[in-house]
């Protein structure tokens, strides 16, 4: 297993516990049977996946950025995404992040692979796609959102997924694209 991979396995289970307000060996314990369980069937489960997460992914993936945007909090509402250090606020924001990542890799693309709701929290699991303009090759990586909701909207989501593995997938140096690509 490569770092990266180790380190979005961690994040992950540190995003669920956190969540879910229960220990870390609680957690494991209860991670572990349901791992062995699908194994042993030879077959994947079928994901679990919340309304809102498959709501967020269609307007993710959706051309228009309005579509992500008005599933935000008109006040207040925060997108950041770690792995590129950037936050956008407000609706106006939301759209702007989705311009931005749409214009830096056009065939950008979520695929959801599972979801968790409590209360006013999801945390959504899925894979990140596609190529970023000027690379040499695409990218998939795993990823995972976590999204604190207001009266039913989203008031802040925060993506986290290993921007050096998207780097490196893509053929880039770590630093990303040479200034002016």
């Amino acid at each position: 297993m490569n770092n990266a991979r180790v380190a979005v396995t961690g994040l992950l289970a540190a995003a669920a516990v956190t969540l879910a307000g229960t220990s870390m060996a609680a957690a494991s314990t209860v991670a572990q049977p349901f791992g062995a369980a699908a194994e042993a069937a030879n077959h994947a489960p079928k994901p679990h996946l919340t309304p809102l997460a498959v709501e967020w992914a269609a307007a993710w993936n959706s051309s228009d950025p309005r579509n992500l945007a008005g599933l935000f909090v008109q006040d207040g509402s925060r997108y950041t995404d770690h792995a590129f250090d950037r936050t956008y606020t407000g609706s106006a924001g939301v759209a702007q992040w989705v311009t931005d990542t749409k214009s830096a890799i056009p065939n950008a693309k979520i695929t959801l692979t599972g979801a968790i709701g409590f209360g006013d929290s999801q945390l959504i699991f899925w894979n990140f796609s596609g190529q970023a303009t000027g690379a040499p090759h695409s990218f998939s990586v795993p990823a995972v959102t976590v999204i604190k909701l207001r009266g039913g909207k989203i008031l802040t989501n925060d993506d986290y997924y290993s921007k050096a593995e998207v780097n490196r997938q893509s053929g880039l140096p770590e630093s990303g694209l040479p200034s002016g690509s």
